[in-house]
């Protein structure tokens, strides 16, 4: 299944992805960098 990392729009497949939950939602990340960006703003890049 592809993913789509919301901080930098990368879209990659699931197995490669750094799963980070917010609020009961999982959220998709290409590298721990892009996780540390939502982290620190998650609101900006929620659904």
């Amino acid at each position: 299944m592809s993913v789509t990392d919301p901080v930098c729009g990368l879209e990659f497949d699931e197995s490669l992805a750094i799963v980070h939950e917010f609020k009961d939602k999982k959220y998709y990340f290409c590298c721990n960098g892009c996780r540390k960006i939502f982290i620190k703003k998650p609101r900006k890049y929620k659904n």
